[in-house]
């Protein structure tokens, strides 16, 4: 390890070091375990066969021996077979006592009962628990036992019978109270809704995995991510000062435990600093998502605490995202889960979006991941292909770091996916398509990807237009040399990526512009459906947003919100709580542009509606007008391609002069034209070009061909 870096972290709470038991010895404990539990089963039934519990109906009196039975009053009936039971326990407790004795090393077992202070008692009721679940044959005996096939397999009343008298059931009652070890840390769960002392009781799948020394690469119940092993902590880009803090941190013993909140982008590697902190205590890393807790779309506490002590079960560090799915204003919620959070007696994780508040109690450790530069983007894409054997000069990977605005994290995970299977033939054409289809995943919910993109340069624009396209271009291409290389980072500190409003009529071409700007800059455009990103749960709106937005700067894809006056619209008085909801939406929109990196391109045809605050944050503000005369004949000539046969009478500049039409109206004229000439077998011709604009004007509702559509 690194210098400055503690061997032991103390802060991190770290699994008690030393040798443990193998797994094959782990198998032979458990197996021991075995016996004992059926020797206390086979006893049980000997004592029931004695008091007349168990056994066939006689002339006594109705349920005679079943009563005297339960009231344990012995009538002799198998004395033999007590004695035999009796003395093979005591034969099978000494032989386990032997075994344990000669297995090296940290027993599974033991650790556990260290870990969680359960008492011998506590012991004793866990491995009988166990034991139905490991072995059919002894679910079988308890079966017996119970003589009763509604109970549960395992409950408190079967578990007083195998232990018999020597145990105070009242000792027995009070180890399977919730707030003792095996109930409060979820060793041992319920089953059923029955009263005590029929509750029926199950151990955590992780108890089962951990008695059999299982590594625990997954969660036995697929509920929990765990992270696979990554970097260690000293192979991170990180910078000094966050390096130092983390260092003092964790190298001393807290009082009290724990809470690291790590703060970034998207792919800035939030998770996987958290998992080569856990590796650095010898744990593991395991994702708990509020959004994927139970079968609500609201984050459940109940949900999040059985989560968090499976998590100590297991020995991971839970790392906690979706905290940015909670409304801010939903208080009780919140206060809710801040003491679950507060109530968990291990070190814990929290990963963030770059702005977002920590919602648990002050005391925290919070780490901010700085944004990479294009150089720094290019030194980790180097480094990660270098580790996997594999040389790419700057000249290949440059435009990679220039496209993609993608953290150490993502990168890593995109390098590893390439190089899947022993590939060395690595080309950026095969980088780019592995992160593209990085960015379509995280993007496809709520956003389709358009495929057609025009030419600038076949474009039929006024001047105006041209020359702010051009500009807009150049901010993209000259963004690094800006920004980075002259410093003006320092001076726009926030806002620098480019929203701009497109505004005008439909038809006027703002939604192709859109795509020629992607085209020009190779990049891909996302058309963001409003109707899958606005939700009516609390939250869900700026969950979706959020996932919006942080794909686009990784991406650098364009995003186009078309109609934008749904989403950007003006804050209203509130007077019900649908307002105050969409405030809500309307103010963590601002908050994340100023934050964005990305493009983001808004259209309306109105423009009035938007909220003046949205129009401060704007770098370009086109207005779209109709074309005018000239315009419009070069774009009746612009949608007739040379291959379309038309006749000779065609008089373009009288259909520009008479119909004062928009680019989509006039692409709308051509292709309805082409079709009724070819349903006549013949030419396009001037007159086919005419009976067009009168459809489309009767499809807007128009009784004359007069004036704009519109």
């Amino acid at each position: 390890m690194t210098s400055g870096w503690p061997s032991l972290p103390l802060g991190l709470a770290p699994r008690r070091p030393g040798p443990r038991a193998s797994r094959k010895d782990a198998l032979l404990l458990l197996e021991s375990e075995r016996t004992v539990a059926a020797a206390l089963a086979v006893r049980a039934i000997a004592d029931g066969w004695d008091n007349g519990r168990l056994g066939a109906p006689t002339n006594q009196l109705p349920h005679e021996r079943e009563v005297l039975g339960l009231l344990g009053v012995s009538q002799g009936l198998a004395t033999e077979r007590v004695t035999e039971a009796s003395e093979s326990l005591r034969d099978v407790m000494q032989r386990n006592r032997e075994i344990e004795k000669s297995v090296a090393g940290m027993h599974p077992l033991h650790e556990i009962l260290e870990e969680f202070g359960i008492s011998s008692l506590g012991r004793m009721i866990l491995m009988l628990t166990v034991a139905p679940q490991m072995w059919g044959e002894i679910a079988q005996l308890y079966g017996f036992v119970a003589n009763n096939s509604t109970r549960a397999i395992v409950d408190e009343h079967l578990l007083r019978q195998l232990l018999g008298p020597t145990i105070n059931p009242h000792e027995l009652a009070h180890e399977l109270d919730p707030l003792r070890p095996l109930r409060r840390f979820g060793l041992i769960h319920t089953t059923n809704s029955e009263p005590r002392p029929f509750t029926g009781l199950a151990p955590d799948p992780i108890v089962l995995a951990r008695l059999r020394a299982e590594p625990l690469l997954e969660d036995p119940a697929g509920e929990l991510e765990i992270v696979a092993p990554g970097p260690r902590i000293d192979q991170l880009r990180l910078p000094d000062d966050i390096v130092h803090k983390i260092q003092a941190t964790i190298a001393r013993q807290q009082p009290r435990p724990l809470r690291i909140v790590v703060r970034g982008r998207d792919g800035s590697g939030r998770r996987t600093l958290l998992a080569a902190l856990a590796a650095l205590a010898n744990r593991k890393l395991a994702v708990v998502h509020l959004g994927n807790l139970g079968d609500s779309m609201r984050a459940s506490p109940v949900d999040l605490r059985r989560a968090l002590d499976r998590c100590a079960l297991a020995g991971w560090i839970p790392c906690l995202d979706g905290f940015e799915s909670v409304a801010n204003d939903d208080r009780p919620l919140r206060e809710k889960l801040r003491r679950t959070v507060a109530e968990f007696p291990g070190p814990l994780g929290i990963r963030l979006e770059r702005e977002a508040q920590a919602p648990i109690d002050p005391g925290y450790l919070q780490i901010d991941l700085p944004d990479l530069s294009e150089t720094e983007r290019l030194e980790i894409w180097s480094a990660e292909l270098t580790a996997h054997g594999i040389a790419s000069p700057a000249d290949t990977l440059g435009p990679l770091t220039t496209r993609w605005r993608i953290g150490p994290g993502t990168i890593h995970r995109v390098v590893a996916h390439v190089t899947e299977a022993g590939v060395t033939d690595v080309t950026s054409a095969r980088i780019d398509h592995a992160v593209s289809q990085h960015l379509e995943r995280r993007l496809g919910d709520v956003a389709e990807k358009i495929k057609y993109l025009p030419k600038l340069a076949d474009m039929v624009l006024p001047g105006d237009i041209m020359d702010s396209m051009t500009e807009f271009l150049a901010r993209m291409r000259m963004h690094r040399q800006v920004f980075e290389e002259w410093g003006m980072t320092q001076v726009a500190s926030t806002g620098r990526g480019i929203t701009a409003l497109f505004q005008g009529p439909p038809g006027t071409g703002k939604t192709m512009v859109a795509g020629a700007l992607a085209r020009e800059l190779g990049i891909e455009l996302y058309r963001v459906d409003l109707s899958r990103v606005m939700s009516k749960w609390i939250g869900e709106t700026e969950r979706n947003l959020g996932n919006v937005f942080s794909a686009a700067e990784e991406g650098q894809a364009i995003i186009l919100f078309d109609e934008a006056d749904s989403l950007f619209g003006k804050r209203t008085e509130v007077k019900s709580s649908n307002d105050k909801f969409a405030n809500l939406e309307v103010n963590y929109l601002l908050q994340r542009l100023d934050s964005f990196l990305g493009i983001c391109i808004l259209t309306t045809n109105l423009g009035t509606s938007i909220d003046a605050a949205f129009k401060r944050r704007l770098a370009f503000r086109v207005h779209f007008p109709i074309p005018d005369e000239e315009q419009r004949e070069q774009l009746w000539r612009a949608h007739l391609p040379s291959t379309l046969p038309t006749t000779d009478d065609l008089d373009l500049a009288d259909l520009a002069h008479k119909y004062p039409l928009t680019g989509g109206s006039v692409k709308n004229c051509v292709m309805r034209a082409a079709f009724l000439a070819a349903a006549e077998n013949v030419k396009l011709s001037q007159d086919h070009l005419m009976r067009a604009v009168r459809l489309e004007y009767r499809a807007a509702g128009k009784l004359s061909e007069s004036g704009p559509l519109e």
